[in-house]
């Protein structure tokens, strides 16, 4: 109470306020309508222990779409592809630049599988495409980070052709 009466009579509160915006606004990402890489390690960091399904997606012609189409185009399209119903639980994020996406499903691989098939009708219906790999992450024995890693590069196989398309990284 003593807290907050002298940011008040300070003017802290209104200084806090704003950074309180600010971090929620850098938490989301409206190009393309989900979480930002920050918040998502962020949500990693309170997981419940157990094993989670992650998948690891890398949009096809990112950049050469946003070349032919326009960057506001694009975005709307990413934003219609990932439109799909998840389960609220289930977290979207950008990954590191604009053609890299990460889900965590709070789910069974099976549902996970389900929605990246959803996720591929509705890539192709907005003229997109993508690789992606699945995998689990053992929530407090590995680092989300240490997956996804592991996941990019299975994506990365897939690109230079070394591998089936829709690969299962355990």
């Amino acid at each position: 109470m003593l807290r907050g009466l002298i940011a008040r009579l300070f003017g802290f509160d209104r200084e806090i306020s704003g950074l309180q915006e600010q971090v929620k606004q850098l938490s989301w990402d409206p190009a393309y309508g989900m979480w930002t890489r920050p918040a998502f390690i962020q949500f990693c960091q309170v997981m419940p222990r157990s094993i989670r399904t992650l998948a690891f997606l890398d949009l096809d012609r990112i950049h050469a779409l946003d070349q032919e189409l326009g960057y506001t185009e694009v975005d709307r399209r990413i934003q219609a592809t990932f439109s799909v119903s998840f389960r609220r639980s289930d977290v979207v994020a950008r990954w590191y630049s604009g053609d890299e996406i990460v889900i965590l499903f709070d789910s069974d691989r099976e549902w996970a599988e389900m929605k990246m098939a959803e996720l591929t009708v509705a890539a192709r219906a907005e003229g997109m495409g993508f690789k992606y790999a699945i995998g689990n992450w053992d929530v407090g024995k590995q680092l989300v980070e240490d997956v996804v890693d592991r996941l990019s590069k299975t994506v990365m196989e897939q690109i230079r052709g070394n591998l089936p398309e829709q690969a299962s990284s355990r």
